[in-house]
């Protein structure tokens, strides 16, 4: 018989999941980070590499606690960017 396991699961899978999620993650936050910084360049502001770092630590813990939601996620974030990208007109 088999199991119906929830959203839990070995810890090895979960961190599995975790470096996977980080390949889609990463670049996602430095075009966020690089993103907002081209905008607050017009304004004379820039963010520092911790706010880059801090972005990438929030996708990790969010890959690591919603594993079956972080795609959805993920997939917000951009549809967000290419929004944001469409009114600053890039």
């Amino acid at each position: 018989m088999t199991r119906n396991r929830g959203q839990g699961g070995p810890i090895e899978s979960r961190l599995i999941s975790l470096f996977a999620s980080l390949f889609f993650s990463v670049p996602t936050a430095a075009f966020i980070w690089l993103g907002v910084n081209k905008e607050l360049a017009y304004w004379g502001g820039f963010l520092s590499s911790t706010y880059l770092f801090a972005c990438i630590i929030v996708f990790a813990v969010l890959a690591l606690l919603l594993p079956h939601l972080f795609p959805s996620i993920l997939g917000a974030i951009w549809r967000g960017i290419i929004k944001v990208e469409r009114w600053w007109g890039w």
